[in-house]
């Protein structure tokens, strides 16, 4: 093992730094993930099928109409998409996980529910004028970095018809040193969530107060001593932070809940903000 080169990815990264591996389309992690997904016990890549029900109910009472058009971006495997189409929605799922869009698209074929998938980064999407409603769900928002915020928000503006509705969620500032993650590390003796073969995981949190952001840092080395580092960042937010951003990309009306989820840890009850706002 090349102890210098371990030591170097151990270090503090830079903010916004880019890992060498990427979760989410690597073939075997993002499988993992998908599993994680349709577990409807699970929390870790979805919420739980119980939060989601209830989010989906919370979303419907804050909307204007009964049947609306609805984009759904980081869509998954579709199970936010699939309660929305049978309540008689119709959705447009848009996610880069190969994995979770082909698992949604056989959903829908099996259940006749005549949502339309795409494979694609929301960062590239180009709809105008079409949408009553766009979603982005479970802090997905605080992962994009500064220049992609202003990115996905021209783009949703651009795709809502005027008066549609744009909602997301957001981990706020409370609680903050129990949201970064703590020094750990992990021997798997066959093969685990990160590789289909024996590894080690190192895992690391940092926070960057100044700027309002954590780094979630896992360092996989496997049995030939590669070292993929996957890094993770999100950007926590306040109602101060939020409103001029919104209003600069020309949405108004802002309201923020913080009472949607039930109280748990640290990622749940009122460590989570929901935000509700609309193109004037």
């Amino acid at each position: 093992m090349n102890i210098e080169r371990l030591f170097e990815c151990i270090e503090k990264p830079s903010l916004f730094e880019n890992g060498t591996s990427v979760m989410w389309t690597d073939p075997y992690i993002s499988q993992q993930l998908l599993y994680c997904h349709i577990d409807p016990d699970n929390d870790m890549a979805s919420r739980s099928a119980q939060k989601i029900e209830l989010i989906i109910n919370w979303i419907l009472s804050m909307s204007k109409t009964d049947q609306m058009k609805i984009l759904d971006l980081g869509c998954g495997p579709g199970l936010y998409a699939e309660k929305l189409a049978r309540l008689g929605h119709r959705v447009t799922g848009i996610d880069f996980s190969r994995h979770s869009i082909a698992y949604a698209k056989g959903i829908t074929e099996k259940n006749k529910s005549g949502i339309e998938y795409h494979c694609d980064n929301y960062l590239n999407i180009n709809y105008e004028n079409q949408f009553d409603l766009a979603i982005l769900i479970y802090l997905d928002f605080c992962v994009l970095k500064p220049n992609e915020r202003k990115i996905i928000l021209e783009n949703v503006y651009r795709a809502l018809k005027k008066g549609g509705v744009f909602i997301f969620d957001v981990i706020n500032s409370k609680n903050i040193d129990r949201k970064t993650l703590k020094p750990s590390w992990e021997v798997c003796a066959s093969k685990g969530f990160w590789k289909n073969e024996p590894y080690i995981a190192l895992n690391n949190g940092y926070h960057y107060p100044e700027h309002k952001v954590l780094a979630n840092q896992h360092i996989i080395i496997g049995q030939d001593d590669k070292i993929d580092t996957y890094l993770f960042w999100s950007t926590y937010y306040e109602y101060e932070d939020l409103a001029p951003v919104l209003n600069e990309a020309g949405f108004n009306k802002i309201k923020h809940y913080e009472n949607v989820l039930p109280e748990g840890d640290v990622w749940n009850g009122d460590n989570v903000t929901f935000y509700v706002t609309e193109k004037i």
